[in-house]
């Protein structure tokens, strides 16, 4: 009890656990619901969707999350000094977020007919995405200041306040409007953030008052040193959806919507014990190399993660892989079978996604875009070659295995990149 008090990293696993745990019931049960009542076929239109809306989500803040979180934990006890950098930042993503919504929501017909395909339109979702839009940015900077200020028990607290109510509506769309309801509960997901991160900041504030990131004047000198965190962001903003969707739609062309939609639930299984280890190197790992650049700092932080976390982590993975039966017979329908010999493979591509994740925000940390750049060019590109031929050749696991491949060159392109910070000795 006495070595968790003294661990931050224990301690904030063991917050961070509550919060994971109840996001893996609720996403059993709503892995349940969907599986019964869309099916394959809509679970891979949910995930275009998805993938589109995270994209457009990342330009509407110009990708300022990660960059945001390093100067908060740079200047929170100098606050004057952090006050014309979040205002800049406001002013810059919401005068974006305007003209992505006016776009979005103008083009909701074309995105309709590429993105989803159906005889039914569903034009109307992406025009709900476009008013939606604007609440994100807020959440955004309360959920920065949060993390950077390393107030993670408030963090914490509020993500589970957004699981649950974002579950509730969920359900209830669905049941009533079944993949209409589907789509439609994850684009407005951001009103839902907003409002409960508004309301938990007037709480938890400690004199800091958003608004006066509203009244602030924009602040040129502050915004060039976001321009690389932005860049960084919505590089990958754009490469990732697009990858993403176009390995997707390449499965759904050879493969079929099945094996698509059996591939997306697989992704969704992944994602929840994934944000288990995301929220984690975000609200310990970046905070902590953002407060010293040196390779000392480096190695110790990232090594004493995965002395920490990683065993655990590993134990986790094979309980997962021993109880694939069990999770498709119970949580899905026969109609996901074709997902049990994906598994391994899925897996083994998200150990090494963890111990290359870690890694790589070294370079958010000390803000370094070329390298940064180079190392996600080189995992995309290594994905999308790799599906393209590997599901002509290994068919359904094709997808899968090629997953596992991209992680693997991206930690060789990591190893090369970060060498001097690896083994430096001074």
């Amino acid at each position: 009890m006495r070595r968790f008090n003294r661990n931050l990293l224990l301690k904030v696993a063991g917050y961070n656990s509550v919060h994971i745990l109840l996001r893996i019931g609720i996403g059993a049960v709503m892995s349940w619901i969907l599986a019964r009542l869309i099916g394959p076929s809509g679970m891979a239109v949910m995930g275009n969707l998805r993938n589109f809306f995270q994209g457009i989500q990342s330009f509407s803040v110009l990708g300022l999350e990660n960059g945001l979180v390093s100067y908060a934990t740079q200047f929170k006890n100098e606050r004057p000094k952090l006050l014309p950098i979040y205002a800049t930042a406001w002013i810059s993503s919401i005068s974006v977020t305007v003209v992505l919504s006016i776009g979005v929501f103008f083009l909701a017909g074309i995105l309709d007919e590429y993105l989803i395909g159906l005889e039914t339109s569903y034009a109307f979702v992406f025009q709900y995405m476009a008013l939606a839009m604007p609440f994100y940015v807020v959440f955004i900077l309360i959920s920065s200041l949060l993390q950077g200020f390393e107030w993670y028990k408030k963090f914490i607290t509020i993500n589970i306040s957004i699981t649950i109510l974002v579950f509730a509506v969920s359900v209830f769309l669905i049941y009533r409007y079944s993949l209409a309801g589907a789509l439609v509960s994850i684009v407005i997901a951001p009103v839902i953030q907003c409002v409960i991160g508004l309301l938990m900041w007037r709480r938890y504030h400690s004199g800091f008052r958003l608004s006066g990131l509203f009244v602030h004047g924009f602040d040129r000198s502050s915004l060039k040193p976001l321009l690389s965190y932005s860049a960084m962001a919505l590089i990958s903003a754009v490469l990732v959806p697009v990858t993403y969707i176009a390995i997707r739609q390449d499965a759904r062309a050879v493969l079929g919507d099945v094996i698509a939609g059996d591939w997306e639930m697989l992704q969704r299984i992944s994602g929840y014990y994934m944000m288990f280890v995301t929220t984690l190197i975000s609200l310990y790992v970046l905070p902590q190399l953002s407060k010293d650049f040196s390779p000392q700092v480096y190695k110790s932080t990232i090594g004493h993660f995965y002395k920490t976390i990683l065993p655990p982590v590993v134990i986790g993975l094979i309980v997962i892989y021993l109880s694939r039966q069990l999770l498709v017979d119970y949580l899905f329908t026969e109609e996901f079978s074709g997902m049990l010999p994906m598994f391994k493979w899925q897996l083994a591509g998200d150990f090494l996604k963890i111990v290359t994740t870690v890694m790589a925000f070294r370079f958010i940390a000390i803000n370094d875009l070329k390298r940064y750049l180079i190392a996600e060019v080189v995992s995309l590109t290594s994905f999308y070659v790799a599906n393209y031929v590997m599901i002509r050749y290994y068919g359904n696991n094709g997808i899968v295995m090629a997953y596992l491949l991209s992680y693997g060159c991206y930690g060789i392109a990591l190893v090369i990149l970060l060498r001097k910070e690896l083994w430096s000795r001074n």
